[in-house]
């Protein structure tokens, strides 16, 4: 169960880091740990990759809120960066990398989308995928080569699950499970207050990665208390999490 988001990379492999950007979109801090960020030169929010220069580490301001937001970015202690040149986002939770790390991978954009069900063969297909009822199927998201789309399924004993999935033009399909312990009345399962139902917009896939590993996703996922970022990769009809981390951010 996620109900508190911790400003911590959990499974941070050496290519990725995770930072926020300030109010203009000019500057980045880094959530910690971060492993040598002076070799960290790239960064990505929207599936642009830009330049971006590490400064120092930035020390804890006197009236540091202890929220990793645009409007608290000057109280953050954090390893600072700043853009060469352009902007990004404001207040967005982005990708640093090296230039190795980009350089061997194609990136696009997602494109969000939005409906009220699936085709009927996209929720056969997600009941399979799951190994359970389907109840709500909805697209999420196109980019060349693939969509996304997200279903809830049907409460089990006290096993609730969702999942977004990864249906590709050409290639295996790979689902992101999010298992949750369900009880009646519980006022959360998922996130902090969500009772126990997953909004599908909180969760969104920004950018995708085809490279030598093979597809990778960059996603998103967003809650009242905080907001998560994962790197997943298509392994064996999964989206295995290979890099996470997340921000605090309310109340502020």
């Amino acid at each position: 169960m996620l109900l508190t988001v911790l400003a911590l990379s959990l499974a941070a492999t050496p290519e990725f880091s995770f930072a926020f950007t300030n109010d203009n979109g000019t500057q980045l801090l880094a959530l910690p740990p971060v492993t040598n960020p002076a070799s960290l030169n790239k960064v990505v929010c929207d599936g642009r990759v830009l330049d971006v220069k590490y400064l120092r580490e930035q020390p804890k301001g006197a009236k540091d809120t202890g929220r990793q937001t645009a409007r608290n970015f000057a109280q953050t202690k954090g390893a600072l960066f700043k853009l060469v040149k352009g902007t990004m986002p404001a207040d967005a939770l982005c990708l640093l990398g090296t230039t190795k790390a980009f350089s061997k991978r194609k990136l696009d954009a997602v494109t969000a989308e939005t409906g009220e069900r699936c085709e009927a063969s996209t929720t056969t297909l997600m009941g399979e995928l799951g190994k359970r009822k389907v109840t709500r199927c909805v697209p999420t998201g196109a980019f060349p080569g693939g969509r996304l789309a997200f279903a809830s399924y049907e409460v089990e004993g006290d096993s609730a699950l969702a999942a977004v999935a990864l249906l590709q033009d050409k290639g295996e399909a790979a689902l992101r499970r999010f298992p949750a312990k369900w009880e009646k009345g519980a006022p959360s399962c998922w996130r902090a207050d969500d009772g126990c139902e997953f909004d599908a917009t909180s969760y969104r896939v920004a950018f995708s990665m085809s490279g030598p590993a093979g597809l990778e996703l960059y996603a998103l996922w967003a809650g009242p208390e905080g907001e998560n970022a994962e790197v997943l990769r298509v392994t064996g009809g999964e989206l295995k999490v290979i890099a996470n981390g997340g921000r605090y951010w309310s109340p502020e």
